[in-house]
Order: structure tokens, then C-alpha cells, then sequence
């Protein structure tokens, strides 16, 4: 397994908005898919402290697109063993610095609140959208939004709670990655830890590459193995590691010279 990235500290978030106006990019098979955007200039927000520089975050997006060569679009998933690593906030400034740096076409899929629990009774209450109807791949296209000056564009995966029965849903999981993948240059999937749902394991097989997000001095590696085991097990393709938090003892300046 190949270590990307470790390092510091990146700031950067602009808001979205959902925008009446839409621009209409279709797919291979020719079919439209909407992403409101607007022309402003972004807001930045204060930095995550998943602790990645944004050199670190240029040579990550360098790393996938060599490891991943498609010919297309390309779809990787970060997952984590357990929660706490920071993987929105990695995977989220990947797709920033892609987008803003790297004049790419950007897709930001945040599914950590994916969740697969048949007994949650505040499910409704929450007003989540489900995968488990015909229609709601569909659905969850229209809720693709653009952030502000950017061409970058974010969505939420939608929650499977109360998911009885998931086969449909796998068996159309092919068909809507591939129009995501001819629609943008780049599309990171910023999946829930394995601990909190099996999402990452089932969305493995479908995608380009899985990247682990190890948090330091945290996980442990017979955690990392088991995960990665897991997901080679299941038909998934590990290119790499995502070391988050790391801290090294020597001051910046010097560590040029290390």
C-alpha cells in the first residue's frame, strides 16, 4: 500500500447554493444532467485540521490521476477503518484544489452520512432521501450543485436506512457511476468509515480505485489491513493511503533538509 499524502494544514471552503438557472452537460448516452451554478466569486471558509497542505493535495490529485488513467473520467472512494479520520474534509479540499488549482471539472460526493440501519425509527423524521425506489437515482442527479466560481460541484449520497432489500440498487450502481464518470473530470466519493456502515465495501467493485484515510497515530494497522482485505475481498482495487493529523517534530523549514 502507497502513502499519498501526510502533512499540515488547508484552508479553503466555498458555500454552494442551489440555483434556478442550470448549464445541461450530457453524458455518452446522451442524456442531461443538471448542475446550477452561479457567477460569483467564492467565500472561503476557515481550514479543516485533517492537517494536508495543498502541495500535498496537488501531488495527491497528481498520484490518482497516474494511478486511475481511464481514458475518462475517473471515480475514486476514500474510506476510512473508523470515524474520526477526517474524510470529508480531506476528500472535499482534494476536490477544491483540483477544481481551483488544476482547472478541472470536479465532483464532490459526500456520502458519509450513508447509512444502512433497517431499525432507525427517526429516519422519516429527517426527511433523507432513499435509494430504494426506481426513480431516486434520478433524483439524486438534481441535487448535484456547483459552488460558487468554481467548476466544482458537490453532492449528497442519500441515506439507506430502512433498505430492506438492496440488490436494485447495486445493480443500477454501474449505470450511474458511469454517467457521473463521463460528466466530470473527476469525481471523490468521501465514504462513511467502515465501522459506521458497509457502503464503502459495497461501492468498492464499482469504482476506478479506493484510497484508505488512515488517521496518525490513531489506526492501527491490523485495522488497515482488515480494511483493506475487505475491500480487495469484495472486488475493489486499493491504489493507496491518506495519512491525516500527522505531526512531525521538526520544524518546517528544516524538514527540506531531512
Amino acid at each position: 500500500m502507497n502513502a499519498f499524502s501526510k502533512g499540515e494544514r488547508h484552508n479553503a471552503r466555498p458555500e454552494t447554493e442551489n440555483m434556478t438557472r442550470t448549464v445541461v452537460r450530457k453524458s455518452a448516452n446522451g442524456r442531461a444532467m443538471p448542475v446550477p451554478t452561479r457567477r460569483s466569486v467564492p467565500k472561503l471558509r476557515d481550514g479543516r485540521p485533517h492537517g494536508l497542505s495543498t502541495g500535498e493535495l496537488v501531488k495527491l490529485h497528481h498520484s490518482l490521476a497516474e494511478s486511475l488513467n481511464t481514458g475518462s473520467g475517473v471515480v475514486c472512494q476514500f474510506i476510512a477503518p473508523e470515524s474520526g479520520a477526517g474524510t470529508e474534509d480531506v476528500v472535499y479540499d482534494l476536490a477544491y484544489i483540483s477544481a481551483a488549482w488544476l482547472g478541472k471539472r470536479v465532483l464532490f460526493v459526500n456520502g458519509t452520512g450513508m447509512q444502512m440501519d433497517p431499525k432507525d425509527h427517526y429516519a422519516t423524521r429527517r426527511r433523507e432521501p432513499s435509494l430504494t425506489h426506481d426513480q431516486d437515482f434520478d433524483d439524486v442527479e438534481n441535487t448535484i450543485t456547483r459552488v460558487v466560481g468554481l467548476d466544482l460541484y458537490r453532492m449528497t449520497m442519500p441515506s439507506m436506512r430502512g433498505a430492506l432489500d438492496l440488490a436494485p440498487t447495486v445493480k443500477r450502481l454501474p449505470d450511474f457511476l458511469g454517467r457521473l464518470r463521463e460528466a466530470f473530470d473527476l469525481v471523490v466519493i468521501a465514504s462513511p468509515a467502515a465501522t459506521d456502515a458497509p457502503m464503502g465495501v459495497l461501492l468498492s467493485r464499482f469504482v476506478d480505485g479506493n484510497i484508505l484515510v488512515l488517521e496518525s497515530g490513531r489506526t492501527r494497522a491490523p485495522v488497515a489491513t482488515e480494511l483493506r482485505n475487505s475491500l480487495a475481498a469484495s472486488g475493489g482495487m486499493v491504489v493507496g493511503a491518506v495519512l491525516t493529523r500527522y505531526r512531525f517534530p521538526a520544524p518546517r523549514w528544516l524538514q527540506r533538509w531531512l
